[in-house]
């Protein structure tokens, strides 16, 4: 059987990021670690996150856009000027196909791609494709898309859910996971989190509904993931309520913390729900207001139908409010439990190898044999 090999393009952020290591994982398993590239932009996270995971990448030299015609140019640019060094890595690594993830160092990859003749994939983990998907869909054979999407693409689109790592698909046990970050095994816990790198109005919201929260002192627990800015005040705010904590800037480790987790306050991007659903955990939601086309709201709509988790809007998120959901989701167990079910129920933790499967169809390279089907052909 040819090993393939299989470039994967994209990043910026934790929920473009953790798809592209879960395919990565799947073909190391599969096939070894040559069988697989990594094309990213080379911020902090990215270096910090692919580095942990250790993956070889290229960083190509492509600018976010941020507001403001300049940036706007020096994306274009900078986008061009990436399409070459794509290519070089490209046939350097010898690739048979490339896969986006998002990001817009996808972008020059795909671009790259299509120059080379490769066959080009493209994942959407969003309810509303972004401009980059929407972009490379013109190059893509297909779009694997972790949710209905709300706009059409110029591919074929086929909704499989979202590749998970293999961290989050044999999760400890939830008291285990309690423990071995130093909780009580038996309170539940409450995860706030802001995406990879935390999200300063959730914090500030928690913190902000002290009052509120003073009184359940004894009755539940948290875990907070920060940002860098807010790691010390939120500390100080838990300790001062007496409510036992335990604070992170950021994890490598999500997958302990998540299956620790009894319920999230959480923003909506996709990776974070991916993660959170398969491990059960009913969702409190508040879309991040400023997200482009309002994406988050759409997801967590999705997630809301299916009645997983309950979309709060930032303008409504009070203490008052925040108390009640509380009460009803962390407190009570048959409420909790509902959407607990209904979290594993909307989760697709076989989405990694179902992707990765149908590349490998669309290019014309089998699929690696299960172990049962090498035992059955070993019987007989």
């Amino acid at each position: 059987m040819i090993s393939p090999k299989i470039a994967i393009a994209g990043g910026g952020t934790g929920g473009h990021l953790a798809p592209a290591i879960a395919l990565a994982e799947e073909l190391v398993e599969r096939y070894g670690k040559d069988s697989v590239h990594l094309l990213s932009g080379g911020n902090d996270l990215e270096r910090s996150m692919l580095g942990n995971a250790g993956f070889d990448f290229t960083c190509l030299p492509v600018s976010r856009p941020r507001a403001g015609l300049r940036s706007k140019a020096t994306t274009v640019i900078t986008t061009a000027i990436a399409v070459p060094a794509a290519r070089k890595a490209l046939k350097n690594f010898r690739a048979n196909a490339l896969v986006c993830v998002g990001g817009y160092a996808a972008l020059p990859g795909a671009m790259a791609a299509s120059l080379l003749r490769l066959p080009v994939f493209s994942l959407e983990a969003n309810a509303v494709p972004g401009k980059v998907t929407r972009t490379i869909a013109r190059f893509a054979r297909v779009c694997f898309a972790h949710m209905p999407l709300t706009r059409n693409l110029d591919c074929r689109v086929e909704v499989v859910g979202n590749p998970l790592r293999k961290a989050f698909l044999k999760p400890a046990a939830r008291a285990d996971a309690k423990r071995a970050l130093g909780l009580d095994s038996r309170l539940p816990t409450l995860l706030v989190i802001g995406g990879s790198q935390g999200a300063g109005s959730l914090n500030d919201a928690i913190i902000s509904a002290a009052a509120e929260l003073e009184s359940l002192r004894g009755r539940f627990q948290v875990l907070h993931i920060t940002g860098s800015a807010d790691r010390e005040r939120a500390e100080r705010a838990w300790r001062a309520l007496g409510i036992h904590f335990r604070v992170t800037a950021f994890t490598h480790n999500a997958a302990i913390w998540f299956a620790a987790t009894d319920v999230a306050l959480t923003r909506s991007g996709a990776g974070t729900i991916s993660e959170l659903l398969a491990m059960g955990v009913p969702l409190l939601m508040v879309p991040y207001p400023h997200a482009a086309d309002d994406h988050q709201r759409s997801n967590a709509l999705w997630v809301a139908s299916a009645n997983a988790g309950v979309v709060l809007p930032e303008a409504e998120l009070s203490p008052a409010r925040l108390r009640e959901l509380l009460d009803v989701y962390l407190l009570g167990d048959l409420a909790r439990s509902r959407a607990s079910e209904a979290a594993l129920h909307l989760a697709t933790p076989d989405a990694t190898c179902v992707i990765l499967d149908r590349i490998l169809d669309e290019i014309g390279l089998s699929a690696a044999p299960s172990d049962a089907d090498s035992e059955a052909r070993a019987a007989a």
